[in-house]
């Protein structure tokens, strides 16, 4: 309920204020587990999906947010669990993840593992790639691309956001290249950012 009435009121906001534009809704199916790998170059991005989407999405957010007093205790109410980022791989967020996804739920991801200032593409780190072929389950490439703002430079999040088909990695036998996994869904994410582009 809490979720809810939250991201409908920021939803208003941006409707009204932040000339967002979203596109690709449909893709995400209404029931059933999904995986959404996004690019990130804004601390607003997890905002922003979560009011993209019609449905609740978990997010692994850094786990020193949840020692901040009072935000520390709200962010899990918003769907965020922790995830402790200078170990090369954190189990105990991937098991969080794929239980949620075992439930039937929705889990973000940002396969570049940090913010890009520049608002260019940063390299994916192979753990999302292993994330997704451990959950098998279908994923949905999302591109998030900042508009031109109305007041002022940093006053507003204005986003065009674009929600690719959703697409399953390849069975495969043998030792898996991450790696080369990973890059693959930031192919499909830049090919998305490229029609946003070539529609301005």
């Amino acid at each position: 309920m809490i979720y809810r009435i939250c991201r409908n009121l920021i939803r208003f906001f941006f409707v009204v204020f932040c000339r967002w534009k979203v596109e690709g809704a449909e893709n995400i199916p209404e029931q059933g587990p999904v995986l959404v790998a996004a690019n990130h170059f804004s601390y607003w991005d997890p905002v922003v999906l979560a009011c993209a989407l019609d449905r609740k999405i978990h997010f692994m957010a850094k786990s020193n947010i949840f020692e901040i007093p009072v935000l520390g205790l709200l962010v899990p109410y918003f769907g965020a669990f922790p995830v402790n980022r200078t170990k090369r791989a954190d189990r105990k967020s991937l098991r969080t993840a794929v239980n949620l996804l075992d439930e039937g739920k929705v889990v973000g991801i940002f396969p570049e593992g940090t913010r890009s200032g520049t608002g260019s593409l940063l390299p994916a780190l192979p753990g999302a790639a292993f994330l997704i072929c451990k959950a098998g389950v279908p994923v949905c490439p999302v591109a998030l691309v900042r508009k031109k703002r109305i007041f002022g430079n940093n006053l507003f999040p204005c986003y065009h956001v674009l929600i690719g088909e959703s697409f399953s990695m390849e069975e495969k036998t043998g030792r898996r290249n991450y790696q080369e996994e990973a890059d693959k869904i930031m192919v499909k994410i830049k090919g998305l950012m490229g029609l946003i582009e070539s529609s301005k």
